[in-house]
């Protein structure tokens, strides 16, 4: 058993690592200026923290890549991540590190074996989450 969630692991995480790498990539060239990767605050973390090109927002992004598009990416980021995403805004704002708006973007990423990746970013894609 610990073989096969090795291998499931090890399949996965280059995956992600990928994704999120092509997603900060990407957002770059749409006029983003990428801040922080894979930031942990206590146990929430998110992939991607940028300025989004009007240059006032900060924007709090959560990447998912996939091989395939059913089911799709973005169907995954349930309300505890989005909980953890919104902590996260929070505490930023807290320690008055940012001043500016701060919104929730998604990139969902399809990116089939030897293809090119599919790339659907949502802008504002969901209100802070409390609890």
């Amino acid at each position: 058993m610990i073989g096969r969630l090795s291998a499931w692991f090890s399949h996965r995480r280059p995956l992600g690592v990928q994704g999120e790498r092509y997603a900060a990539r990407w957002l770059s060239r749409q006029g983003y200026e990428i801040l922080r990767r894979n930031v942990r605050l206590g146990r929430d973390e998110a992939d991607l923290i940028a300025r989004g090109p009007d240059g006032c927002t900060l924007v709090i992004v959560e990447v998912k890549t996939r091989r395939e598009s059913i089911p799709a990416p973005e169907a995954s980021i349930h309300r505890d991540k989005r909980r953890h995403l919104t902590r996260i805004a929070q505490r930023l704002q807290r320690r008055g590190a940012m001043d500016q708006p701060i919104r929730f973007d998604v990139i969902a990423i399809v990116w089939p074996e030897g293809g090119e990746p599919d790339v659907r970013h949502y802008v504002n894609a969901f209100p802070a989450v409390g609890g």
